[in-house]
């Protein structure tokens, strides 16, 4: 046998294996943040996905921001009625300077979406206090309600709301 034709081998299939690493690499830091842009993106994704489908009993089907005001479209995702007392959205970790909104009982029948405009809001971005084009929100959101049986439940968010203003 002659071993004269494989000399190169080794050496492009280092060099095929290292550029995949990198590539690898390169996709794991821009989730993990170092690229600013992109990891905005993907934590806003995620959080419209869980607020869509995993949170209950109410979901979170739209929100937008715009100067001091946020709007939501919201949804009872459970069969049986719910009437929502309180909405508290934090700004950032922690529920810094929350914003509570006393709601009048909004009766939500099983499966029933609403839009709740206009909560005058402070969503405490850097260098202001209302929401400017193109920054983001990003509010710990709570809910305070009460089913036909028990009342003064709350459902805590397991991720932030977040998004755009506009």
């Amino acid at each position: 046998m002659k071993f004269g034709f494989m000399k190169g081998q080794g050496a492009t299939e280092y060099l095929v294996l290292l550029a995949v690493v990198l590539i690898i690499a390169l996709v794991s830091i821009a989730l993990l943040g170092f690229f600013p842009g992109l990891a905005g993106d993907a934590r806003r994704t995620q959080s419209d996905s869980y607020w869509r489908g995993d949170a209950r009993p109410f979901a979170i089907m739209e929100h937008s921001a715009s100067g001091g005001a946020l709007s939501v479209v919201i949804q009872n995702i459970d069969s049986d009625q719910r009437t929502m007392t309180g909405f508290i959205a934090g700004v950032g970790v922690g529920n810094v300077s929350p914003n509570f909104f006393p709601i009048a009982g909004i009766v939500f029948a099983g499966g029933e979406k609403k839009a709740i405009n206009s909560l005058n809001i402070t969503l405490a971005l850097p260098g202001s206090v209302t929401c400017t084009p193109a920054a983001t929100y990003d509010l710990n959101i709570t809910f305070t309600y009460s089913s036909p049986d028990i009342s003064g439940q709350k459902q805590i968010g397991g991720k932030n709301l977040i998004g755009k203003c506009t």
